[in-house]
């Protein structure tokens, strides 16, 4: 995962709903009601939202499922949904509704592989969809991927393991895992040149670290071949190839290759995990030493939602493609 995707899940967090109005006022487009517009809300109080969500959402089916990590990167298609309806459990959301004529329902998981693995699992069991698609936001690895570009990666590969997967976007799309002669190891210097399935193919790398600066993401890009990177895709793939369900992934970057995190928001990340009065007295005292992070985090939350619009939009085209390929095939 990118800095800036890091920066962006803090945004959207209780954290930065209670430091806001020192922070910056937002106007009402841009506000955290644009993903809580929908029909119809109800609350689930459950211990674990992965098992007892499932148990206590209505079973239905949907034709298409939708795995994002955060509710900015799910707010596109989220505040765009007709007879939608939203089901809250401890941490996780689900919405259901109908996608440019499209049945479907959206998970927003959590951040990393275990929370996008286990809300993949309860998406499908839940709602049975007929394909999967992992969505949101990416950092790139190289200079050829430029800032909004939306991208269809094919490649897998997991950094911890060098575990990786095929994901096709033909019609039908399959999943399929790569022999183990094409893994990539977090020694190697490149991806196999034998391998004929990754000539042209764009590959995304899943971590399970922050990617901070431009020195961190050429190394990666060296070592793996990957052009962007995220924190959840490859879970969600390895869920549908055992599940034997079609996924697709979108990507849309929001950081190019070359951006450099600043030192007063490397300090704001060093104490997201430290709990929200540390966080709420970094914020402030960023914003006292130096006035001017008060615009970069402003000019972050607007690119993101610049971002979020064209990814629905884009989806939305894709899915349209393709259930007109499905009918003619």
């Amino acid at each position: 995962m990118s800095f800036q995707q890091f920066i962006l899940r803090w945004l959207a967090s209780q954290v930065m709903r209670k430091a806001k109005s020192e922070i910056f006022k937002t106007s009402p487009k841009h506000s955290e009601s644009r993903s809580n517009n929908l029909s119809v809300s109800r609350e689930l109080c459950c211990a674990n939202p992965s098992e007892h969500v499932a148990e206590e959402l209505e079973k239905t089916e949907v034709e298409v499922g939708f795995v994002f990590a955060m509710p900015m990167e799910a707010a596109g298609v989220a505040d765009v949904l007709k007879q939608s309806q939203t089901t809250k459990g401890n941490g996780r959301t689900f919405h259901t509704g109908n996608f440019h004529g499209f049945r479907v329902a959206l998970v927003e998981s959590g951040v990393g592989q275990e929370n996008a693995r286990r809300a993949a699992n309860v998406l499908i069991d839940v709602f049975q969809p007929k394909r999967l698609i992992s969505a949101g936001y990416a950092g790139g690895l190289t200079k050829r991927l430029k800032q909004f570009n939306v991208c269809f990666p094919e490649v897998l590969i997991r950094e911890s393991d060098g575990k990786m997967l095929y994901v096709s976007n033909s019609i039908p799309e399959n999943i399929e895992l790569l022999p183990d002669s094409e893994k990539v190891s977090s020694n190697s210097n490149k991806i196999s040149s034998g391998s004929a399935k990754l000539n042209g193919k764009l590959i995304l790398l899943t971590t399970d670290e922050v990617v901070d600066s431009p020195k961190h993401k050429l190394l990666l890009n060296r070592q793996t071949g990957a052009e962007l990177v995220d924190m959840e895709t490859f879970a969600v793939a390895e869920v549908c190839q055992k599940n034997r369900i079609p996924m697709l992934a979108v990507r849309i970057i929001l950081d190019t290759a070359d951006e450099q995190i600043p030192q007063d928001i490397q300090r704001l990340l060093k104490n997201v995990k430290k709990g929200n009065a540390r966080l709420i007295g970094s914020v402030l005292g960023s914003i006292c030493s130096r006035p001017s992070s008060i615009l970069d985090l402003f000019s972050l939350r607007q690119r993101a939602l610049r971002a979020t619009d064209k990814l629905a939009k884009h989806i939305a085209i894709e899915l349209g493609h393709r259930e007109k390929e499905y009918r003619q095939g």
